[in-house]
């Protein structure tokens, strides 16, 4: 495959990209900082990442959102139909707060430090499957080496043209989240309030 780059460049050129994050002070700053640059087509928005106005989205980028702003973005992403969505999540509070260990394991996870570890991996692991099971493509990487942060996982998921059946993907969703004591998931419950069956 050839990359024409002239056409690569015009149409990220005419691409228009919008910013959101909850401080409004942060918002003002980078507005004001767009508009010196000359930068016509980049905007930004005071928002939750579940509440943000902007309606086209084909990519979605979401740098450690803490705890569900992940799912937040995770959700508005598959709500959209992107063709892409790239999270880099960041604390796991909800499906920590939740776990209640399987008694084989009880003497492992009593340590603070390994339940907030196998938290993580089940709340991003959970996340991908709820992406395949959305239709979607996953891939789970680490993108930052981990002496610089601990929280350096990229989620990516791309859009497949041929969804698998959704089916495949709930029981495993369900017998992992009896294993650990969790009784729901921010983005299976907004997935779940957007279907329309």
């Amino acid at each position: 495959m050839t990359i024409d780059w002239g056409v690569a460049v015009q149409a990220a050129l005419a691409a228009t990209v919008t910013g959101v994050d909850v401080r409004a002070d942060m918002v003002k700053l980078c507005a004001e900082i767009a508009a010196r640059s000359g930068f016509d087509r980049l905007f930004f928005e005071a928002a939750l990442a579940g509440n943000a106005k902007a309606s086209v989205r084909d990519v979605i980028i979401a740098l450690h959102a803490c705890d569900t702003a992940t799912d937040d973005a995770l959700f508005q992403g598959i709500r959209a139909n992107a063709d892409l969505i790239v999270a880099a999540p960041c604390c796991h509070k909800q499906i920590r707060k939740q776990m209640k260990p399987p008694p084989m394991m009880n003497d492992i996870l009593k340590h603070g430090v390994m339940i907030e570890r196998v938290a993580e991996t089940l709340t991003d692991g959970l996340r991908s499957l709820l992406l395949e099971r959305s239709g979607y493509s996953t891939k789970l990487f680490e993108f930052v080496a981990l002496e610089h942060t601990p929280k350096n996982n990229m989620l990516v998921g791309t859009r497949l043209k041929k969804p698998t059946e959704p089916e495949q993907f709930e029981q495993q969703i369900a017998e992992i989240k009896a294993f650990y004591g969790i009784e729901k998931q921010h983005l299976e419950t907004l997935l779940k309030k957007s279907d329309p069956t």
